[in-house]
């Protein structure tokens, strides 16, 4: 009986919240989005230093200093400003970083959701995941 009572518990004990499935997934999306939109430039731990990064004017950024720049704070806001487009780097003049915010707002054919939506989503997953980056 004590086995059965046990076993019983085991898959309650081991499910995921839906926070943390959450949590997940803003995790696996904010990888998927480096991977694809920063690392060719900014490199695999985002030091600046990707395959693309020797045919650009300005090395790209240390993406792993940014807490560091700003006297122990990351600024998150900032970044996201920086990603979609709203706020211009200096070392980014002229902007060789791709306005992500503009391509991921663009409807798809046949898109049932909220683009606008679905770039913050993107933006906010991969602003968490640039702040993972961060030395310590």
């Amino acid at each position: 009986m004590a086995s059965f009572v046990l076993l019983g518990i085991g898959p309650v004990l081991s499910e995921k919240t839906s926070a943390q499935q959450d949590e997940e997934e803003i995790v696996d999306l904010g990888i998927t989005e480096y991977e694809l939109s920063c690392m060719s430039c900014h490199g695999v731990d985002g030091r600046g230093d990707g395959p693309d990064a020797r045919y650009l004017e300005t090395k790209p950024a240390d993406l792993t200093q940014i807490t560091m720049r700003n006297g122990g704070t990351f600024p998150a806001d900032r970044v996201a400003t920086i990603i979609d487009g709203r706020t211009v780097v200096a070392t980014h003049v002229p902007r060789e970083m791709p306005v992500w915010g503009e391509r991921y707002r663009r409807p798809l054919p046949d898109a049932d959701w909220d683009t606008e939506q679905e770039a913050l989503s993107r933006i906010d997953a991969l602003v968490d995941y640039v702040k993972s980056l961060q030395e310590r």
